[in-house]
């Protein structure tokens, strides 16, 4: 099996995406703007599941799969104190992952390879996978948690966050960009959960995650600058805006519930099952 026979948008897609802008910033997890909303939330809730497994360590060893250009990568060693790896099938995503971890004084590994078929060292030799809207694009779910489990040492965790497509935001990709809608594959919590499980994981948690945000829908297939764009570039502010104004209201009143209707993401955490010790008694 290979990548390119399972992902839903394939290789051109994302070097093309990935060539198509400047190097981004880091995931803003200091900054009190409430636009920096999710990335804070989400690098919490992650530091706070590694530290409560004892990952907060500088000999634990990290990677992100499906890291081209990644933004937060980075951020698991400074801020962590990780051993960082990236892993990608993009050669332009990893050249770019590369010149990320160069300019934030970073050290790291990246890796160019199809996740089916990674080198025989990379198996079992990561204390933690971490995957940003990843499992969605293949057609098969259980196969490619599966190739994301062969990277972890038995005991180490597995962290997947996915786009919820079945939900409003989905509705609202599907509206405004079809194309971009149909290289997902939709996928609930409990399908996440599932998928997780089948891979021979034993799940943590597996839930809807914050209460809202139409800022993770985007226009990549739509000539930027024409006429359609504008529209719905507009339409996409103000859904934006929203999500803003519903997230101020969880600052001064708490936060509101998550949903499959209204959540914009899945995470699922996961652990690899420790290897039994077989141990033969001695007769009698």
């Amino acid at each position: 099996m290979k990548s390119s026979d399972q992902d839903q948008a394939g290789q051109k897609y994302w070097n093309q995406t990935w060539d198509a802008s400047s190097l981004p910033p880091l995931w803003p997890i200091d900054s009190k703007n409430i636009g920096a909303n999710v990335e804070r939330s989400l690098f919490s809730s992650m530091s706070d599941a590694f530290f409560k497994h004892g990952l907060i360590n500088k000999n634990k060893v990290l990677v992100e799969v499906g890291c081209a250009r990644s933004a937060v990568l980075p951020l698991f060693a400074k801020r962590l104190g990780l051993q960082v790896s990236g892993i990608d099938y993009s050669p332009n995503g990893c050249e770019q992952t590369r010149l990320m971890l160069e300019r934030e004084e970073v050290q790291g590994e990246v890796y160019c390879c199809d996740i089916f078929n990674i080198p025989d060292d990379l198996i079992e030799r990561f204390d933690v996978v971490v995957s940003f809207g990843l499992i969605e694009h293949f057609s098969d779910s259980t196969a490619i948690v599966a190739a994301l489990s062969r990277l972890i040492k038995p005991g180490g965790l597995i962290f997947t966050n996915v786009p919820n497509m079945y939900g409003m935001t989905g509705l609202a990709q599907k509206i405004l960009d079809k194309d971009v809608y149909d290289i997902h594959v939709p996928l609930t919590a409990e399908v996440v959960r599932e998928a997780h499980e089948q891979a021979g994981l034993n799940i943590v948690s597996c839930d809807y995650f914050l209460s809202t945000n139409f800022g993770v829908i985007n226009l990549n297939s739509i000539r930027v600058y024409s006429f359609e764009w504008w529209i719905k570039k507009v339409t996409l502010a103000i859904l934006a805006r929203i999500s803003m104004g519903i997230w101020w209201s969880e600052r001064m009143l708490g936060s509101w519930p998550t949903s499959r209707a209204f959540s914009p993401y899945v995470n699922c955490l996961a652990i690899k099952p420790k290897k039994l010790k077989c141990t033969l008694s001695s007769p009698e």
